[in-house]
C-alpha cells in the first residue's frame, strides 16, 4: 500500500546532499552507466544504498535505469519520515512512499516516463 502524505504533511523539510559525518555514507547515489545487453532482456543489474539521520534505503537499478526498486526504512523516532527521490534525465523527479514511524519500512518502486532514465537517487524526509 502506497502512503500518500496529506497536503499539510507534504512539506519536505530538506534535502541533504552531503556525506553523513561519522558514517561516511553518501546521501546521493548516481545511476550506473546503462549498457545494452546482447539478449535484449533488461533486468536489475546493480545495487544502491543510501542513508541519513532519519533512516536508510537500499535496492537496485533496473531495466537500463528506467526503474528503481528497493525499500526505505525509518530508524529514528524524530517525527521525520524518510523517502527516496529518484532524479530523472532532462529534469524532474519521482518520489517513493515514505516510511514511518520508527521501525516502519515502505517499498521503493519508481518508473521513469518513456524515453527517460533515472540519473541518481537521494534520501529526503517529510514531517509525519
Amino acid at each position: 500500500m502506497i502512503k500518500k502524505p496529506s497536503s499539510r504533511k507534504r512539506h519536505v523539510l530538506g534535502t541533504v546532499l552531503a556525506a553523513v559525518g561519522l558514517a561516511g555514507t553518501a546521501l546521493v547515489v548516481t545511476a550506473p552507466t546503462a549498457s545494452a545487453g546482447s539478449t535484449g532482456a533488461l533486468a536489475c543489474n546493480q545495487n544502491w544504498s543510501i542513508s541519513s539521520a532519519q533512516g536508510y534505503a537500499n535496492g537496485q537499478w533496473c531495466d537500463g535505469n528506467t526503474r528503481v526498486t528497493g525499500t526505505v526504512h525509518d530508524t529514528k523516532a524524530d517525527g521525520r519520515c524518510p523517502f527516496v527521490r529518484g532524479y530523472l534525465s532532462g529534469g524532474g523527479y519521482h518520489d517513493s512512499a515514505w516510511a514511518g514511524p520508527k521501525g516502519d519500512s515502505s517499498p521503493v518502486n519508481l518508473s521513469a516516463p518513456s524515453g527517460r532514465t533515472f540519473t541518481s537517487v537521494a534520501m529526503n524526509y517529510i514531517t509525519c
